[in-house]
């Protein structure tokens, strides 16, 4: 399975700095369940992992979004049923002026 997914909240906690950051580096995506979010028990984190001075001092993991929630809902299922997702940047659009960037990341299952 291959999906598309558009990132919600890349405007909140200084998502859209590390975007602007790293994202045209093409970084290692990683999604994290977070069942216990107050706002979605389906929740998605999606974060991104840099090299810290060249990977030489191991590497930071950075959030930059959530998957949003009607994707989640059924990708959460499988994720909790033991199914592993790879992700990676699809497209991002982050202009200096834009508050909220636009970033697509593409899912594929490891089955």
């Amino acid at each position: 399975m291959r999906k598309n997914a558009i990132l919600a909240g890349t405007g909140f906690e200084g998502r859209e700095k590390i975007i602007r950051k790293y994202l045209y580096k093409n970084p290692k995506v990683i999604l994290i369940r977070d069942p216990k979010n107050i706002y979605d028990p389906n929740a998605i984190e999606v974060c991104i992992e840099t090299p810290i001075l060249f990977g030489l001092l191991g590497r930071s993991v950075w959030q930059i979004g959530y998957i949003k929630a009607t994707t989640a809902k059924s990708l959460a299922r499988r994720m909790d049923s033991g199914v592993v997702f790879t992700a990676s940047i699809e497209s991002y659009w982050a202009p200096p002026d834009r508050e909220h960037p636009r970033v697509t990341i593409e899912i594929t299952d490891e089955i």
